[in-house]
């Protein structure tokens, strides 16, 4: 059995293909946009009429909706956390928000099930391994959760660690992620 090698070809065959290719091929560039129905010009039969140039959009400039910074103002933890979801859910696009520790139990939430909230146990143990990486913050992240995106921020104290998060339509910004991880931070300082 011979195996044939990339350099083999048969020259007659890829004339042919290549006689086929541009005899095919028009020597006159496409109009880009077609004529539609009978709105080609009465002067050239066959032609689209010109189209004119569109100018560029002008590009808008995003504004930047300014967060208020979080304040607390009850010394009682339930109020503190009831506080930074409400907070949340107020100045970040997202449909619901929760709090949990690092063992997956929901301290505070709203608009979230408890399902997605118990992903949280196995997720941050699972980072466990990734902070090792000198180099890498695995504080913070998004993951798909079927249709919807949960993004998260991770605060580590004495007592364990605690996990702020969303969930919307897509991860959060990083300028939102920082603003979350303070105001967690700030929250459990009190706790």
């Amino acid at each position: 059995m011979t195996v044939r090698s990339v350099s083999w070809t048969d020259p007659q065959r890829v004339t042919s293909l290549l006689a086929r290719v541009s005899t095919t091929r028009s020597r006159e560039p496409a109009p880009l946009v077609s004529a539609m129905g009978g709105a080609a010009r009465a002067g050239a039969p066959g032609k689209a009429a010109p189209v004119p140039a569109k100018a560029a959009p002008k590009e808008v400039p995003k504004v930047v909706k300014e967060v208020p910074r979080l304040v607390q103002t009850s010394d009682n933890p339930a109020d503190r956390l009831d506080t930074l979801v409400a907070w949340t859910l107020d100045h970040h696009p997202c449909v619901g928000a929760f709090v949990a520790d690092d063992n997956g139990l929901t301290l505070a939430a709203h608009g979230i099930s408890e399902a997605h909230v118990s992903l949280v146990g196995p997720l941050l143990s699972a980072l466990v391994g990734v902070r090792s990486i000198p180099g890498v913050d695995a504080t913070a992240g998004a993951l798909w959760l079927g249709a919807q995106m949960m993004s998260w921020v991770e605060a580590r104290t004495p007592r364990g660690g605690f996990c702020l998060g969303t969930v919307g339509d897509e991860a959060l910004s990083m300028r939102a992620f920082e603003q979350l991880k303070e105001a967690l931070e700030m929250t459990l300082r009190g706790l």
